[in-house]
């Protein structure tokens, strides 16, 4: 491929400056007492869905946020009027809240941000380290730095919304072909999104533009039951290239499968995770249970056992939140899950959430990090997300996943001698304060005698299968992990992760990745 990273347009670039004063407005003279940034976020969305009927749409949005922290405090303001006086006033009626209630105070916290020189440009993935160094040297003060993915222009730009819809129909009608009377319906979606952030605090002047494919394909059966696939990530139209015969061989014989598969009585059983429903139990199990926010908030167990130092799972338990994952496996590509730098301006970096069993500090946004849990502060994590420039920001995960083992997928098949795999998620729920989990899977695979029979399983009511323990039983179970490559071929990149979101709270929605290696289990509860 011919890959470039991806640009910032000249459009984008233009508001540096009138980030930087704004930036002069809110804390010029008083950076001993508060901490001024403005970012500005810039969403352009194309969208194709093609089944029985076919739809199209485009989302643009752009909205800016000025915040101030004072003390344990921020003081927010977000707009989408760009009229520079109107920012003006707004910034300054900000700073005179702030200061006021700084003033309040008695032994304020004062935050000072990073420079360059202070950033660990070692644990950085290399497309971070490669944009931000300039010949090789740390960026100068007021130099803008522009971070953007990686994607192939000629095949990406060749493909315009048009063309994008044509191939959405395209693939369906490929399906329905392949199918012949297997299939009641079948549908393809196709979604491509360049998000650019711009962020300037008084450090640092950088933008960072996200650009990322998604491809749903589907196939319904004659009684309604759905098989899907999921292929995507940060790159551009490229990532569809693996949507070919064979995937959807593979997607219409799924499908036949399961419209005339047997119910599984419920029951414990070994069980092989793949990476997809891997990632479920990485992001449920001790991902909402280490942000920062549920933590401090006292809606976590986690920094109670963390205090008393109780092992939650054996020594195969390790997971990882990273939103630098630029490459994953023999994927030259990210997720969605990924990103540069936060909406706080915080580079991406790898964080052991759970390491061999032992917790380790949570997931922080700013705020999250300063004012700490039941522990005291805590080191502070590119964590800091929101939906939208609409919406608030709080602790998130990026990308969640556990670590590789040492084992190919065929030598976990034979170590599980009879049991099942469980390859494609269907949601999931935790209970952070609880220690509760169920992840979804589509449908069970018969393992049998150490080998893959074929033969599928649905759930006991017909439909999905829910996977459902105590987390510390289940940590406990892992009896062995496969290599980042599960055919044994040498490993690169990141563990392998799926497209997905996340719901928090009053379900704020974020893009989040999650996967790992392919897993045995002892056993799990499965009904």
């Amino acid at each position: 491929m011919n890959t470039e990273n991806y640009p910032l347009s000249d459009e984008l670039r233009a508001f540096f400056p009138i980030l930087g004063k704004l930036v002069q407005t809110m804390e010029s003279g008083v950076e001993d007492k508060i901490y001024a940034f403005a970012c500005l976020e810039d969403l352009d969305q194309f969208q194709s869905h093609v089944s029985q009927t076919e739809a199209s749409g485009l989302t643009v949005d752009r909205g800016i946020v000025l915040r101030i922290l004072a003390g344990h405090r921020n003081f927010e303001y977000a707009s989408n009027n760009f009229d520079v006086a109107f920012l003006t006033a707004a910034a300054t009626k900000l700073r005179a809240e702030a200061l006021e209630y700084f003033q309040s105070l008695g032994n304020p916290t004062v935050y000072t941000p990073p420079t360059w020189a202070d950033e660990p440009m070692e644990s950085f993935a290399e497309p971070i380290r490669e944009q931000i160094l300039v010949d090789g040297q740390l960026p100068e003060a007021g130099t803008i730095i522009h971070f953007g993915t990686a994607y192939d222009p000629t095949i990406s730009e060749s493909m315009d919304n048009a063309e994008t819809a044509a191939r959405s129909k395209s693939i369906k009608e490929a399906i329905m072909e392949k199918a012949g009377d297997k299939l009641a319906s079948a549908g393809c979606m196709i979604r491509r999104k360049a998000k650019s952030r711009l962020f300037v605090d008084r450090t640092r002047m950088m933008s960072q533009t996200l650009f990322s494919s998604l491809y749903y394909i589907y196939a319904i059966t004659p009684s309604g039951k759905t098989v899907r696939d999921i292929v995507g990530g940060m790159t551009g139209a490229e990532a569809g290239a693996s949507i070919d015969d064979a995937l959807i061989t593979q997607l219409v014989e799924t499908a036949d499968k399961v419209e005339h598969a047997e119910r599984i009585k419920p029951g414990r059983y070994r069980i092989i995770t793949g990476p997809d429903v891997t990632g479920v139990i990485a992001h449920e199990a001790f991902g909402h249970t280490q942000e920062g926010d549920t933590c401090r908030l006292g809606r976590s167990c986690a920094p109670g056992l963390k205090k008393k130092g109780v092992l939650v799972g054996n020594e195969q338990a390790s997971i990882i939140n990273n939103a630098g994952v630029f490459a994953m496996g023999t994927q030259p590509y990210g997720v969605n899950g990924t990103h540069f730098f936060d909406d706080e301006g915080f580079i991406a970096r790898p964080q052991t959430i759970l390491d061999k069993g032992e917790l380790s500090s949570p997931m922080n946004d700013l705020i999250s990090s300063i004012v700490g849990d039941i522990n005291g502060p805590s080191p502070r994590q590119s964590n800091g997300k929101r939906e939208s420039w609409k919406r608030p920001l709080m602790p998130r995960q990026t990308n969640t996943y556990f670590t590789p083992g040492d084992k190919t997928l065929d030598e976990l098949a034979e170590l599980c001698g009879n049991g099942f795999i469980a390859e494609h998620a269907h949601g999931g729920m935790e209970d952070p304060k609880g220690m509760g989990l169920t992840a979804g899977t589509e449908y069970l695979e018969e393992v049998k005698d150490g080998k893959r029979t074929g033969k599928l399983f649905l759930g006991p009511q017909g439909g999905h299968i829910e996977l459902s323990d105590p987390v510390p039983r289940l940590l406990e179970s892992i009896l062995a992990k496969s290599t980042i490559n599960a055919d044994g071929s040498p490993d690169q990149g990141e563990p392998v992760n799926k497209w997905g979101g996340c719901g928090k709270y009053h379900k704020e929605g974020v893009e989040a990745g999650c996967g790992g290696p392919w897993i045995l289990w002892s056993g799990i509860t499965c009904g």
